[in-house]
């Protein structure tokens, strides 16, 4: 996208130089007829002629200026419409979850409102998230330790010894059997049990 943009601005430039460059063509090829073609017998009206080129020239001059005027103007607006797309793709890159194994590698990039929750598994982690209307399931080496501590300070919170939920998709806390179970309102995904260990942090993060 921005090597499309700067292609577009260097286009955008090199038009209104080709209408410049035409009308300053333009401009000579008159100032040269009206030199050239001037009759001897006329001699006593090139001071007056002088005087028209001079007006001419600045008038062109003047012309000149306020077509560049205009040529920054309409770059300051490209760029300051392309810094806007950047700013906007980075923001939107930041806000993605961006989920790595035990060894650093990037294993998966999710929106956080697609991700569910994430269930340990041994020595590996299930990601359950939601792409194409369709729940998903991606497996990766990996602790919920590690993951937890990584998303300490987003909308993932530890609830389960074996979970980690997204409280942002949590839709019903209920009570069931003397059990707290958090509900997505999905009938594809099962409610996620709370522990004692973790209901207070749920509980706040729930009432915020």
């Amino acid at each position: 996208m921005r090597l499309e943009m700067i292609q577009r601005l260097f286009q955008h430039l090199t038009n209104r130089r080709k209408i410049e460059l035409r009308i300053l063509g333009a401009a000579i090829f008159l100032i040269f007829l009206l030199l050239v073609f001037t009759p001897y017998i006329f001699l006593d009206w090139v001071n007056a002629h002088r005087t028209i080129i001079m007006w001419v020239e600045m008038g062109l001059q003047v012309i000149a200026f306020f077509v560049l005027l205009f040529e920054v103007d309409d770059l300051n607006k490209t760029i300051s419409k392309w810094q806007m797309n950047e700013m906007s793709e980075q923001k939107e890159q930041q806000d993605m979850y961006k989920i790595y194994d035990e060894k650093g590698d990037l294993k998966l990039i999710v929106r956080p409102e697609m991700l569910y929750y994430i269930e340990s598994a041994d020595n590996y982690v299930i990601i359950h998230y939601l792409n194409s209307d369709k729940m998903e399931k991606m497996m990766i080496r990996n602790t919920l330790k590690n993951i937890e501590w990584r998303f300490r300070d987003k909308t993932l919170v530890r609830c389960h010894r074996s979970y980690i939920v997204n409280i942002a998709n949590v839709k019903m806390l209920k009570r069931a059997d003397n059990e707290l179970l958090l509900d997505f309102g999905i009938e594809s995904l099962h409610p996620l049990p709370v522990s004692k260990t973790y209901s207070n942090e749920v509980m706040q993060r729930l009432s915020v």
